[in-house]
């Protein structure tokens, strides 16, 4: 298992940014704005922002990667199960700290690792359909977070992702093992009823064309083998 921790971003302010800053009139403060706001694409000056995932039937989420949310934002979350599995989205407590290694990854060394101090943001939901609506504060300071199921072993199957706060991604993480997470799919026990009786169905009438065909040609073979009887003389 092997742990990456993040470079905190310099933060260096020179006298001549100050100057700019201090000479600079403030805006016209702004009345906070409650509407959606696409994945990553935010208006800072807004004071809510609205952020959906979905759990994936692959064993990921949709989006698994999201960047540039705003800083210190009360970040709104609609968590949606599209599986028949439940699900977890928490998190990260340590910013700018990914698990490389996620397969050979434990549930105790996960927490360890990534929940030293309590989630971020945490929240489960169970099953399909169900969805999960809450809030958190983002924080104030630009940087970047890793979130993980840690319903047993769907971390180890590659659900996992990440988000930044008032940056990009870096380019070099660990990225789940597959487009909107996971690698193996997830087959519900209803959707393999369903493909199998379309394939039996299929099969069924197949065999049914067979029969009908062998016995037209029999019976085609059967005329052919049958003599032709002279007709009788008419009657006097």
């Amino acid at each position: 298992m092997r742990v990456v921790l993040g470079c905190p971003g310099a933060v260096v302010g020179s006298l001549a940014a100050v100057a700019m800053l201090i000479l600079t009139p403030l805006p016209t403060p702004r009345t906070p704005v409650a509407t959606a706001s696409p994945a990553g694409h935010a208006d800072p000056s807004d004071a809510v922002y609205y952020l959906r995932i979905t759990a994936t039937d692959t064993y990921g989420y949709q989006p698994d990667t999201i960047a540039n949310l705003p800083l210190n934002t009360t970040i709104n979350v609609t968590f949606i199960d599209d599986t028949s599995l439940p699900h977890s989205f928490n998190i990260s407590s340590r910013e700018g700290v990914e698990i490389v290694d996620y397969t050979d990854t434990s549930a105790t060394e996960l927490n360890q690792i990534l929940f030293s101090a309590p989630a971020l943001y945490a929240t489960y939901v169970s099953g399909l359909g169900a969805e999960s609506v809450g809030a958190f504060r983002s924080p104030a300071s630009p940087g970047w977070y890793e979130f993980v199921c840690n319903v047993s072993g769907h971390f180890q199957l590659g659900m996992f992702g990440y988000l930044a706060f008032g940056e990009g991604l870096p380019t070099n993480l660990t990225l789940p093992p597959g487009t909107g997470g996971g690698g193996v799919p997830a087959f519900p026990l209803v959707e393999v009823i369903v493909v199998l009786a379309v394939v039996l169905g299929v099969l069924v009438g197949i065999l049914l064309r067979l029969r009908r065909i062998a016995r037209d040609r029999a019976l085609e073979e059967a005329d052919k083998a049958s003599p032709i009887l002279p007709r009788p003389p008419p009657p006097p």
